[in-house]
């Protein structure tokens, strides 16, 4: 293999790692739009924040409303 082949190899090399990078990311971002925590998970983390003593029963509360505003939705 002379030096011209290998030239041509490290450039596919470079543009398949870089392209396959590219659609890696895109697939990641995609996917974390998609799979959104569901009330149910956030309900069981704060209770379990709640009692292990990492967050107030005034804090827990706030979340729980703040969660209550989002899906009830904007008010007019």
């Amino acid at each position: 293999m002379d030096k011209s082949e290998f030239g041509i190899w490290a450039m596919l090399a470079f543009w398949g790692s870089a392209l396959g990078g590219i659609a890696l990311a895109i697939t990641w971002a995609r996917s974390r739009k998609r799979n959104p925590a569901t009330r149910e998970q956030i309900m069981k983390s704060l209770q379990q924040r709640l009692e292990k003593g990492e967050i107030s029963r005034q804090e827990y509360a706030r979340r729980i409303a703040e969660i209550d505003a989002k899906e009830s939705g904007p008010q007019c």
